[in-house]
């Protein structure tokens, strides 16, 4: 039974005031979302330094606050202040965790004190009290165990292949470089990239080193921490929200601690106190690796590339897809580039078939073309599995009035309500409100109504209702809520308890299904209508990921075809030329493709793109920002600016959003101009919010 941990408070003296003639040294501190950098007194027999934790007392709020020193100085202020104390458990972040800090803050066009929220775990107070804790005690709480059993993964791997050694020397020898080393593994999926990643970790902790390694998405972190545990015989510190608040607690005790070699998780694990040397990005085009909100709107990649420059460790960028961005860089000589082009297990790459929707006669209402059905009634009479992708939540995507033909929007945002018979209701996913079916029409007030277009629930049924033997367990949103989900989804469908895999966009990312012989696209054009440069490069990158999870493990037949995976892809748009280049595997054709329409346009990695959000609950108010706004960036020169048009999802939760866009060569101009506007203590106009992200 876990030791109850005690609830540690600040002084009592954190609330006096003290004349500053009293004193001799005071600090400037970083508060978490604070709208500025304050001042307050060190008291007489207290030493604090820069990175120290301590206990202030903001303003008005009744509970003191936890802050960061950022300076400590002699210069004497000409009024009182409160003074700072150190956290009871005395901890400290080190310099290169507050540089790292304050250059988020500085390149996204933030502030520390913005950041320094993000950066900081929900839980960190509590984190501080086990921290405190353990040091006022004989043993430390939460010690993660430090002994790992063999298992027969880990005793029982294939040789490397010849392709997978001569990136691993390569890798190996820029372990111990100095200054920038930035490599991308551009493999194949199944080419066996992991692998190399456990090689390379465990020649870096037999060097001393530390290794972070970074994964998209929560649902792979089970998958991959326990291969890296069993393979390197040492303790994996997880790190992710979906963590139970006893697991974040010991894992991130063991970096406080600097007990962590070898730390996984998602997105924000890089921002935690652990001082690698060795960072591992796995399938590093994915977008989950970029910050939305709150700000600072930060990018995984670009702060792991920063880190490298600045404290010279070794960046490794895996995908089979990359980023066009991180390919250009490569193709270039700014990254060095190793590739994989066959798979590990020598398996071929599965074949794809396009089947044309539009030409494709069937029942109305039917999902599944007959060829895909035919495809997944024999895969499960044979005793594999198969993965179906469906990038739309819901049972049905619209609801449409009988009387007038009027979508059903929601009250709150300008978005079609889609029926999940989940809920038994209409829902909004921006603003997750729930409507019941019945809702009379916004327009005539009709309350008779039929549904158009199907979606993820509706296909689950139809699969259970057309596949004999079919066992389907579906992966998405609604499925995956609670903690632990997603990890007991991915474990039942491995052990064979499910024969069909049935999710969203999650299901493509990285997950190694040996049994996967078949799958399956439906509505493969989803998402294709959206406004966004990165549009095509993203429906490629879902094509070859999902397509990639079939035939990953070789049968050792005599027969090649049996060993070949099958993937059907069904599209409206079958002769679009991303469609061509995912049926003939060829990354570098669709590569060069989008980089000569990117460069025509002039859109990254040609150029640097910052996207500015204004939004209120005023229409009239954000017309006059936004035009007042556009004014001031248009009187510079240096850049181009677009726009503004109305965003995609115009309105959200009540709040009308428009955009402007900049594309520029150098964003000091940008960050000159727009840091006094995004950054200022009050609000630059009164009822309007304003977002700024670097693309």
């Amino acid at each position: 039974m876990a030791r109850r941990i005690p609830k540690l408070n600040a002084p009592e003296e954190v609330h006096n005031k003290l004349k500053p003639e009293l004193l001799t040294d005071f600090c400037e501190v970083y508060i978490p979302m604070a709208p500025d950098v304050y001042t307050y007194g060190v008291p007489v027999g207290v030493t604090l330094k820069r990175g120290d934790v301590v206990w202030v007392q903001f303003a008005t709020r009744k509970k003191p606050a936890l802050a960061v020193v950022s300076k400590v100085h002699q210069q004497r202020p000409s009024f009182q202040v409160r003074p700072a104390y150190p956290h009871q458990s005395g901890f400290s972040f080190n310099e290169r965790y507050m540089e790292n800090l304050e250059w988020v803050a500085r390149y996204y066009i933030s502030t520390p004190m913005k950041s320094l929220f993000v950066f900081w775990p929900a839980d960190f107070e509590k984190f501080l009290d086990a921290l405190a804790a353990s040091k006022n005690s004989d043993l430390p709480a939460d010690t993660p165990s430090a002994t790992i059993k063999p298992s027969a993964e880990s005793t029982a791997q294939p040789p490397l292949t010849l392709e997978q050694n001569n990136a691993l020397q390569s890798l190996v020898a820029d372990l111990n470089g100095t200054g920038f080393r930035g490599t991308l593994l551009h493999g194949v999926t199944g080419s066996g990239k992991t692998r190399i990643y456990q090689e390379l970790a465990r020649v870096a902790l037999s060097q001393g080193k530390k290794v972070l390694i970074l994964v998209p998405e929560i649902g792979l972190t089970p998958q991959t921490s326990k291969r890296f545990e069993d393979f390197l015989q040492v303790p994996i510190v997880v790190l992710h929200s979906a963590l139970s608040a006893p697991k974040k607690r010991e894992g991130y005790l063991s970096i406080m601690r600097g007990d962590a070699k070898v730390v996984l998780g998602t997105r924000s694990a890089i921002l935690a106190p652990f001082d690698f040397d060795l960072v591992i990005l796995d399938e590093e085009h994915d977008s989950s690796f970029k910050q939305q909100d709150p700000a600072p709107r930060y990018h995984t990649r670009e702060l792991a590339f920063h880190l490298a420059f600045k404290h010279g460790a070794l960046v490794v960028l895996g995908s089979a897809t990359p980023c066009l961005e991180t390919y250009t860089n490569a193709q270039t000589g700014k990254l060095k580039l190793l590739t994989l082009k066959e798979r590990a297990t020598q398996a071929p790459m599965p074949h794809i078939d396009i089947v044309d929707m539009g030409k494709n006669r069937q029942q109305k209402g039917i999902m599944l073309s007959p060829a895909l059905r035919e495809a997944l009634t024999e895969n499960v009479a044979a005793g594999d599995q198969a993965i179906i992708l469906m990038n739309r939540r819901g049972y049905s995507k619209v609801r449409v009035c009988t009387e007038c033909g009027e979508t059903l929007y929601c009250k709150n945002c300008h978005i079609p309500l889609v029926y999940h018979k989940q809920y038994r209701s209409l829902m909004c996913h921006y603003c997750a409100t729930l409507y019941p079916v019945n809702t009379p029409c916004g327009s005539c007030g009709a309350d008779t109504y039929e549904f158009v277009g199907g979606a993820i629930e509706m296909l689950e049924e139809e699969i259970n209702g057309w596949v004999p033997g079919a066992k389907v367990i579906r992966m998405d949103r609604d499925t995956t809520q609670n903690v632990g989900a997603t990890e007991k989804i991915l474990d039942q469908f491995r052990s064979g308890e499910f024969n069909i895999l049935l999710g969203t966009q999650m299901v493509a990312k990285g997950h190694d299904f040996p049994g996967v012989r078949l799958v399956g696209i439906v509505g493969a054009d989803s998402g294709t209508g959206i406004p966004d440069f990165r549009t095509t490069e993203r429906l490629y990158q879902l094509l070859s990921q999902t397509a990639g999870r079939a035939g990953r493990a070789s049968r050792k037949s005599d027969d090649p075809q049996s060993d070949q995976g099958r993937v059907f892809i069904q599209t409206l748009k079958p002769s679009e030329p991303v469609m061509q280049f995912a049926i003939h595997h060829d990354f570098e054709g669709f590569a060069s493709m989008e980089t000569d329409d990117r460069q025509a346009a002039c859109y990254p990695p040609f150029c640097k793109l910052v996207e500015i959000s204004c939004g209120s609950k005023d229409p009239d108010l954000l017309r006059h920002t936004v035009e007042r706004l556009e004014n001031i960036l248009r009187a510079d020169k240096s850049f181009m600016v677009l726009g503004p048009v109305d965003a995609f999802v115009p309105i959200v939760q009540n709040v009308h959003w428009t955009r402007l866009y900049i594309k520029t060569q150098d964003l000091a101009p940008v960050r000159r101009i727009l840091s006094p506007i995004v950054n200022s203590p009050k609000p630059w106009v009164m009822g309007v919010d304003i977002k700024v992200e670097i693309q």
